[in-house]
């Protein structure tokens, strides 16, 4: 039927939304890097209701007939490309614990590319076809899932690759400068780890917390945190940075501990 192609693509655009929604609403909120603190956003109740309004434009995109479909799919793209810009640089939450790049020019570009292709849409009057959109959304959020997977796993292995590099490197490191944020659950799982090293290894980690890719140094722009780098007792640089807890908490371990405190140091 000629309206069957607009019909699967609208039906694929509630892929991405069914996948993460039941991402946020099913991974418990400690695990998220939530990035809100507000009342009413912040977790547990932020990631429920972010989740739970994704999982509802999803069916409104399956059940909904006529224009009213790609209308929701074009309010909720929209304003998923809204929020994407605002976060730009934070930890991605967008489908739960997964560990995925930073908020970034792709998500927003993705977003905004779900949104046009939804005004496209706005222009059809597509009769009900649930059962055909059914299909297609679950199969566009198998293949959602699938992808994050696969990315979740080539993130896992370049942080054990990292933190086989540092376990293996002979360069001296005098101190480490560490990269956290408040939302992060690594981070905070890091932070647990830091209070029960010896106070003098301790006293070589600088830290500083930011809330934005931003605020991070240009050799660490596309890092997730927690992240640092290993710096010589004069405070410069000795070895590349490195992000995840594993590797991190490898980096820290290598601090030589004898000899004058460096200067940067807490």
């Amino acid at each position: 039927m000629p309206s069957r192609l607009p019909q699967a693509a609208l039906a694929a655009l509630a892929g991405p939304l069914l996948a993460g929604g039941a991402a946020k609403v099913l991974t418990p909120a400690e695990r998220l890097a939530w990035p809100y603190r507000s009342a009413a956003l912040r977790a547990p109740h932020g990631p429920r209701l972010a989740g739970g309004a994704e999982l509802g434009a999803a069916a409104a995109l399956v059940l909904l007939p006529g224009r009213a479909a790609p209308a929701t799919a074009l309010l909720t793209y929209g304003a998923l490309t809204a929020v994407a810009q605002s976060l730009r640089g934070q930890r991605c939450a967008c489908f739960g614990a997964a560990r995925l790049a930073t908020v970034g020019r792709s998500h927003v570009g993705a977003n905004a590319l779900a949104a046009t292709a939804a005004a496209v849409l706005t222009t059809t009057d597509l009769p009900a076809r649930p059962r055909l959109r059914g299909v297609v959304a679950v199969t566009a959020a198998a293949v959602t899932a699938t992808a994050v997977l696969i990315a979740d796993r080539r993130q896992a292995t370049a942080e054990a690759a990292a933190e086989r590099a540092v376990a293996h490197s002979t360069e001296p490191v005098g101190g480490v400068q560490l990269y956290v944020s408040d939302n992060c659950p690594a981070c905070r799982a890091l932070k647990q780890l830091l209070g029960t090293m010896e106070p003098v290894r301790r006293a070589r980690v600088e830290t500083t917390v930011v809330s934005s890719g931003g605020e991070l140094p240009p050799e660490m722009a596309d890092m997730s945190v927690p992240c640092a780098t290993a710096v010589d007792a004069a405070g410069l640089p000795v070895r590349a940075p490195v992000s995840g807890i594993g590797a991190v908490k490898a980096l820290i371990d290598t601090i030589t501990i004898s000899g004058p405190e460096p200067a940067h140091a807490a």
